[in-house]
């Protein structure tokens, strides 16, 4: 249930899996040109990315200057860049950061070269409830460059919205057209303790606590199921627990392991979709970011699914009276079965999930 698309700045997403994903589109105000100047794409889009490499990135990541402007880039923090106007233009240097989630890494061969996209999460050691989430593209440098949790680096890049049609991740607030310097390694700092009545969506009107997105995060348990398909994550997949916390399990596979061994996440079903009470005894931990879901023009699904023009927003947050609704919500994204789900989970009334 992850979408094979996921680009700062283009209108494009790709049908996966079972998960209802439009496919290239473009919203209200939004040119049919992308940011590189090309024409906007249709059905399945290109593997480019849409951002043209930054001309004045060095080969290390380091000290280059913004290519616009010839300046260097302005020294921040992980917070002060995230108050940034997306698309200042504003160049970045973030120094001394973790890398602490992968999202997705993908790898192609150009000529002789490799190149690598991917996708993370990073978290500044010296404060630790400060994250971002981070986009590099294939030519940014370094090309063949691949994340590992556990890197500490510099960042260069330009703070960006992501566009409202990207599936699940539309308005996020990230780091573009990156330069990379690896400084060496860290262990990447333990997960935030979250506050007191932290984390309640309101069914997806609210976005609450942005003060930890991007970082990892523990809520302690016993956490209850309290809906185990909440109507805010529209055909995606997740579940509502204790204090009105939603929790995305795109990241969580049933898939049976590589060695034939159990499912990876095989209690996940009884635990949220019994109908009985699931219940978590050791809490939930996980990434704390921004969820929108971009659904069909016609309520339909399939590849010939248009988005609709409104973009991404939460379903069930629409007034009454018709409108648009709470455009993106912050979700809890677990990322790994036994680490962030917890090895004394209780499948409630279905058995355990030991």
């Amino acid at each position: 249930m992850i979408p094979l698309r996921k680009t700062f700045g283009a209108a494009a997403l790709v049908v996966a899996a079972a998960v209802l994903v439009p496919g290239c589109g473009e919203g209200p105000g939004m040119s049919k040109r992308d940011a590189g100047g090309r024409p906007g794409c249709t059905g399945v889009c290109s593997e480019d990315g849409g951002l043209p490499p930054d001309a004045g990135a060095s080969t290390d990541g380091g000290s280059q200057a913004d290519a616009g402007t010839g300046s260097a880039p302005v020294v921040m923090t992980l917070s002060e860049a995230r108050a940034l106007p997306p698309d200042s233009g504003t160049r970045v240097l973030l120094e001394r950061v973790v890398i602490h989630t992968l999202d997705r890494v993908e790898r192609r061969a150009e000529g002789t070269q490799e190149q690598v996209r991917a996708w993370f999460w990073v978290v500044d050691p010296a404060r630790p409830t400060q994250g971002l989430w981070v986009h590099k593209d294939w030519t940014d440098v370094p090309a063949g460059f691949v994340p590992q949790v556990g890197q500490r680096v510099d960042l260069t890049g330009l703070v960006r919205a992501e566009s409202g049609f990207e599936q699940f991740h539309g308005y996020r607030t990230g780091l573009a057209q990156v330069g990379i310097r690896l400084l060496g390694t860290l262990v990447v700092p333990a997960d935030n303790l979250v506050p007191p009545r932290f984390g309640d969506a309101e069914e997806g009107l609210a976005r609450p606590n942005p003060e930890l997105l991007g970082t990892r995060v523990y809520v302690p348990g016993p956490l209850v199921v309290t809906d185990p398909s909440p109507l805010a994550f529209g055909a995606a997949s997740g579940f509502e627990v204790s204090g009105g916390i939603l929790v995305s399990t795109r990241f969580l596979s049933e898939a049976p392991s590589a060695d034939g061994g159990p499912e990876a996440c095989e209690a996940l079903a009884r635990v949220v979709g019994d109908g009985g009470t699931g219940i978590f005894p050791l809490g939930l931990r996980g990434v704390w970011d921004t969820y929108t879901f971009v659904p069909c023009e016609d309520a339909g699904t399939g590849e010939g699914c248009v988005p609709d023009p409104a973009g991404g927003q939460i379903p069930g947050t629409q007034p009454p009276d018709g409108g648009l609704g709470n455009r993106f919500t912050h979700v809890l994204y677990p990322r790994m079965c036994d680490r962030d789900l917890g090895s004394g989970w209780d499948g409630g009334s279905a058995g355990s999930g030991r």
